[in-house]
């Protein structure tokens, strides 16, 4: 349906666009006996750009309505259920799911006073097959903080992405609303409130609208009024000193009525905990036991079917203690479900070896799975829907993904950095392709620009500003705008607060030098020089008010009966399209600026606050110095182009597909890769240290 309303939108588009030209060419037949002049042909050209922006605008999906608090918040809830809900699926996480036992730690300096976390002991017990009796015993707890600790593979996300569905499904309407995020995402140094950060992701992750003025939004009032379960995910994958500082900050941070859930592996938070000499107050620590033969044999059991005799003899084995391997490997959740990947869910792979080559190899067997995990995956999604790329090719890229140097973002795998941290190791080449890759992208820019810039005021002029326009520009900001373009509400917003700064900057004018210097340039230059300097006025006082406005310090109080929205539940693939439509943005106002800018000079000109026909350096001059100006102040957000142009060099040389975001989303419908909010991951941090460990046959 979404798709109809697409290619309906495209003849109205189009008409705009042409209606326009149109009407430009039947004035010129009539005005100018047919012969085109360059700014009649630029005004041409910003006619019809104009009005693809404004139909292309208006034809956006507008956001939400404002909202109360407890409106906001059902919001965010059905966001943050339908994202995740459709990650379980990904994920193969639902039925039957992996039967994890789960129990109150004993490790007694893992947590604070028992009196502090519940009434009663114990505290917290559950399975992962039964996550609404976890859930209730979540929220019998005093301050309903708990940590998930665990050794690697056993099932720690998974229990939390489990736990946050149940409780959104099962909550009331004061209750918070849980939201998963990624810890090793949290920036003490800028931001030492947990709130604060949880807000920055949350608004982030949900597409939270800014409202204007400054005000704080529907992010910070949940944050600050605890309505907001943060789910934090990760915290082993911070370095070492770090844990120790979140673990400090949580406990400094947290107020009474927030909530919080932690996962972590055991050994690091006990460090963690160790070197912040105190745990995390108020919180209730969980551990997993170890999945037992009888458990995972009737698991697979279910799996596979009653009359294979290899499956048969394969779980004979496993309960009779006939397979110590196999039994150590499958005592965590990621070993059942890499020998469910590999052997069960690839029904023409003979289980055999399992009880016979491997049956007492540990190691040896773990590497098997590891080794053949990929081809496993790709053939059983080969088998459901027709493959999109060649298996030898999909397992190539996957170890070069898994070899690629940690960004910022540590474990996070963002489209925007993937194309730089596929560059050549070696200082030069990498220097080389980042300058080549830089220009390109600001030369895109930079040709719209001077084309209508050069149709107003000359070649020599329009040449100068382009280039510098587009170059200025061209690594000014490095990374991408997360907010879909909800345009008809950013533009209303805008006008909004242009309208009500205007009685500020005429009731300044008057008082300053601008009233007088417009009367004595139209005294003395006439009524042209006079407009162009009362323009000239306005435009400063509005410019300075907005940066007085700016560094104002803190936002103002939010009104909590209009609440700005939250507007979607982001994801790589959705802020790669946003970026993309961005791009395609950029392009028109960079058509429009170039005309308006040209249009300017000529009129400066003609009320002679330029020299009348100027010398070739001179345009050449202007040019630089308007080009700079306006591609140093218009930062822009392009990754996309970057990312693109990154491609063309990257492909060839085979270091990432040219299709990047089709392989990472191939990726993911395989299970290899989770996303988290704009992130892609490896699922398992195992799996990805054994793919950068070893070589593909290529």
């Amino acid at each position: 349906m979404a798709a109809g309303r697409k290619w309906r939108t495209w003849p109205l588009w189009l008409s705009t666009v042409l209606a326009p030209v149109a009407v430009s060419v039947a004035a010129n037949q009539v005005l100018n006996d047919g012969v085109w002049s360059g700014p009649w042909l630029a005004g041409t050209i910003v006619a019809a750009v104009f009005a693809g922006l404004v139909a292309e605008r208006a034809a956006r999906v507008a956001a939400p309505a404002s909202g109360t608090v407890a409106e906001t918040m059902r919001e965010l809830a059905r966001l943050v259920h339908d994202r995740w809900s459709e990650e379980v699926v990904t994920r193969s996480l639902g039925d039957p799911r992996i039967p994890v036992s789960w129990h109150m730690t004993r490790r007694a300096r893992l947590m604070d006073h028992p009196h502090l976390i519940a009434d009663r002991e114990p505290a917290v017990s559950g399975r992962s097959d039964d996550v609404a009796a976890l859930a209730v015993a979540f929220r019998s707890l005093r301050r309903r903080r708990l940590v998930i600790t665990g050794g690697p593979g056993t099932g720690k996300t998974t229990l939390a992405i489990l736990l946050t569905l149940e409780l959104i499904r099962t909550r009331a309407d004061d209750d918070p609303v849980p939201v998963l995020l990624p810890v090793a995402d949290w920036d003490i140094d800028a931001h030492p409130r947990f709130q604060d950060w949880v807000a920055e992701r949350v608004r982030t992750d949900y597409a939270a609208l800014r409202p204007p003025g400054g005000r704080r939004d529907g992010a910070d009032v949940l944050a600050s009024r605890g309505s907001i379960l943060a789910v934090l995910d990760g915290l082993d994958e911070l370095p070492e000193p770090a844990r120790a500082k979140v673990i400090e900050k949580l406990s400094g941070t947290l107020t009474e009525r927030d909530q919080v859930i932690i996962t972590s592996r055991t050994t690091e938070y006990g460090d963690a905990v160790t070197a912040a000499r105190r745990p995390l107050k108020a919180a209730a620590v969980i551990a997993p036991k170890a999945l037992v033969p009888d458990v995972v044999a009737d698991y697979l059991g279910d799996w596979v079917s009653a009359h294979s005799p290899a499956w048969t003899e394969v779980l004979r084995a496993l309960r009779n203690g006939a397979a110590p391997a196999l039994a150590e490997v499958t005592s965590t959740a990621l070993g059942l479900w890499l020998v469910r990947a590999v052997y069960i869910d690839r029904p023409d792979a003979d289980p055999a070896p399992l009880a016979a080559e491997y049956a007492h190899d540990e190691r040896a067997l773990r590497v098997h799975l590891l080794d053949n995990l990929l081809p496993a995956l790709l053939h059983a999604h080969g088998t459901i829907r027709q493959a999109t790329w060649d298996p030898a090719a999909v397992t190539a890229w996957t170890h070069r993904l898994a070899r690629l140097p940690s960004g910022p973002g540590g474990p996070d795998l963002a489209w925007w950095r993937l194309t730089d941290q596929a560059l050549p190791a070696s200082r030069t080449p990498r220097a080389v392709a980042r300058t080549w890759i830089g220009w390109l992208s600001g030369l895109v820019f930079a040709v719209p620009a001077a084309l209508t810039a050069m149709l107003t005021y000359g070649p020599v002029f329009g040449a100068a500003f382009g280039l510098c326009f587009g170059l200025s520009a061209a690594q000014a900001v490095r990374t991408p705008d997360f907010a879909p373009l909800r345009v008809r509400r950013r533009l209303r917003d805008f006008t909004r607060g242009l309208l009500s700064d205007v009685p500020t900057i005429l009731l300044v004018l008057p008082f300053g030098l601008g009233l007088p210097a417009v009367i004595y340039s139209t005294w003395t230059d006439g009524w042209r020089a006079g407009l162009a300097t009362l323009l000239a006025g306005l435009g400063l006082g509005w410019v300075g008010l907005r940066v007085l406005r700016q560094q104002d310090g803190a936002p103002g109080p939010a009104d909590e009966n209009r609440l700005p929205p939250f507007t979607a539940a982001l994801t790589p693939q959705s802020t790669w399209r946003v970026n993309r439509g961005l791009v395609g943005l950029q392009l028109m106002n960079a058509l429009l600026l170039g005309a308006i800018v040209g249009f300017a000079v000529d009129f400066m000109n003609e009320v002679s606050v330029v020299a009348f026909h100027p010398s070739p350096s001179v345009d050449a001059g202007m040019g630089i110095v308007f080009g700079v100006s306006f591609g140093l102040v218009n930062k822009r957000q392009h990754m996309w182009l970057t990312s693109a142009v990154a491609l063309v060099h990257l492909g060839p040389s085979g270091r990432l597909p040219f299709r990047l975001m089709r392989f990472l989303d191939e990726l993911h419908r395989l299970g290899v890769l989770r996303t988290v909010g704009p992130f892609y991951q490896f699922r398992h941090a195992e799996l990805r240290d054994h793919l950068a460990a070893t070589e593909s046959a290529e």
